[in-house]
């Protein structure tokens, strides 16, 4: 009678050897697969963070409206306004105006009007909306988070005389809009991004 015969400890061996190496080989691979999608993933997040940040700002400008309001305290202030960013916790926005074509959907009439802001706070860009235009004590902003790990956040506007301004409105632009305006982010690690829009545009 045959005996059967199994496989040696040697040949087990080299078995499990090369078992261990296709296993090596094949999770190597599949951790740079996934680490390539995730950074592919963060890529795609980014652009499409800031895709949506330059698209709200385009559709905010391009309402731009004529529309002074009052301030908590009572005190008018200009349709646009804007200035060099200030960080401190009381600072203005860096841009605020009137705009107009927002979507209303109660029964009755209502205006399409809404008071706006861009401002950065803490490395975010944030954007703020006044439920009301003419703002009272108790008128609270909805802040938006549109972008973080911004460096930098610079706003220039555009007169109906051809010149580029740091601050809006100044002795010679009060009661109008600026024809456009040029924006600059600095994001950490990615560089400067700038965009001019157009008012009305």
């Amino acid at each position: 009678m045959k005996r059967s015969r199994g496989f040696t400890l040697l040949e087990l061996m080299v078995a499990i050897g090369i078992f261990a190496l296709v296993s090596v080989i094949a999770y190597g691979s599949l951790n740079r697969l996934l680490s390539d999608r995730q950074r592919l993933d963060a890529e795609h997040e980014f652009w499409r963070t800031l895709s949506l940040t330059f698209a709200r700002m385009e559709d905010d400008l391009s309402q731009a409206r004529e529309r002074s309001v009052r301030d908590a305290i009572g005190f008018p202030q200009p349709a646009f306004r804007g200035q060099p960013t200030d960080a401190r916790a009381t600072g203005l926005p860096s841009m605020e105006f009137t705009r107009g074509g927002v979507l209303t959907f109660d029964s009755g009439p209502r205006s399409d009007l809404q008071r706006i802001a861009f401002r950065l706070v803490d490395g975010t860009l944030k954007r703020i909306v006044w439920p009301v235009l003419d703002q009272g004590p108790e008128s609270k902003p909805q802040e938006l988070t549109l972008i973080s790990h911004v460096e930098e956040f610079r706003v220039r506007f555009f007169s109906p005389a051809g010149v580029w301004l740091d601050q809006w409105p100044n002795e010679g632009t009060k009661d109008i809009l600026p024809r456009g305006v040029e924006i600059k982010l600095t994001l950490t690690g990615r560089g400067e991004f700038t965009r001019l829009f157009l008012i009305n545009g």
